[in-house]
């Protein structure tokens, strides 16, 4: 008896068909028979009665069935115990991060898992905060980096900064600009009430936070759609078609070569809260070594002046690592 015909067995448990667990495997369905078959002489035992629809378990079946999930298991934690004395932290781990910061953050968190966490798969998504925080909430993320968490109170969340969102518009739109490409003087919040608005998907979160705003809803029918697509969105700016509120990180090398215009909005106070969250599930023990990573990358970039981090009354921050402690029990909602 070895793994393989465990696996092979757990297949069949699960497909309830020797057919379909043979296509899963990637193995021919006869290979998967005489597999079955060695198992089942071994064991002294039919494991599955043949029907029309497929397979079922016997009573042995289902008595050999704990038996074989245990032996994996315990199989994998003995690897894991050997490859952890040897490496340190081991497993897998998916982590999202929003598609604005993920083409800056991405290769240093990837590059700093390799070099210190060398038993860790790492698998980063790149998304919009509403799909991150749906994969958290079916467990197909760990953990993310995401904007407006308020929505997902119910999971352990750390609040690390707050984002300000820019009206990002044609070139030379908003006069002065300084050496990041943002325009000197702030616009008055009426002036979106006659722009057409597109924006990245809408969270709660932001919508609240318009709706909040002086001219609030002339602001809301200002919004002519949303797109999911950040290179997409972009390619519509650069085509004059429409304005946006972004953050200063998702257009930061258009507006340094004077493609694209931006400008704050005087008295409206939109940010993008970032936080820290866990899916609810049992986190792996890799998990806190990723997230330190992650605090230490936003560290570097911001001092790097490539990603700008706003208190909500607009003072920037010089030490990323001072954010949590004084702005985790704000409420943004």
């Amino acid at each position: 008896m070895d793994e393989g015909q465990l696996r092979a067995f757990l297949m069949i448990c699960d497909y309830h068909s020797i057919t379909r667990a043979a296509d899963e495997i990637g193995i021919a369905q006869p290979s998967l028979s005489q597999l079955l078959l060695r198992l089942e002489d071994e064991l002294g035992a039919k494991l599955f009665d043949r029907t029309s629809r497929g397979v079922t378990m016997t009573s042995a079946g289902r008595a050999f069935r704990a038996h074989a999930d245990s032996i994996l298991k315990s199989t994998r934690r003995a690897r894991e115990d050997v490859c952890r004395s040897v490496k340190g932290v081991v497993g897998d781990l998916a982590f999202g991060l929003p598609v604005s910061l993920g083409e800056l953050m991405g290769p240093t968190i990837i590059r700093r898992t390799r070099e210190e966490l060398p038993g860790v798969r790492l698998r980063l998504r790149f998304c919009f905060a509403s799909d991150l925080a749906h994969w958290l909430e079916e467990g197909l993320l760990n953990g993310a980096l995401l904007y407006y968490s308020n929505d997902l109170s119910y999971l352990p969340t750390e609040h690390v900064a707050n984002e300000e969102l820019y009206l990002i518009g044609p070139p030379d739109k908003f006069g002065e600009v300084d050496k990041r490409g943002i325009a000197v003087d702030p616009i008055d919040s009426d002036y979106l009430r006659d722009l057409d608005l597109v924006l990245p998907p809408v969270s709660k979160g932001l919508s609240r936070r318009i709706n909040q705003q002086p001219h609030g809803e002339a602001i809301r029918l200002s919004v002519r759609g949303e797109v999911d697509s950040l290179p997409v969105l972009k390619t519509m700016l650069l085509t004059g078609a429409g304005y946006s509120l972004l953050p200063y990180i998702a257009v930061r090398n258009e507006l340094l070569t004077g493609q694209l215009s931006a400008a704050r909005v005087r008295g409206m106070g939109l940010t993008l809260p970032l936080s820290l969250v866990r899916a609810g599930t049992r986190p792996p023990e890799a998990l806190d070594a990723i997230e330190q990573i992650v605090r230490d990358t936003l560290e570097m970039v911001q001092s790097s002046g490539d990603w700008l981090v706003e208190e909500s009354g607009g003072r920037q921050y010089d030490d990323v690592r001072s954010i949590a402690g004084e702005l985790s029990q704000l409420d943004f909602k």
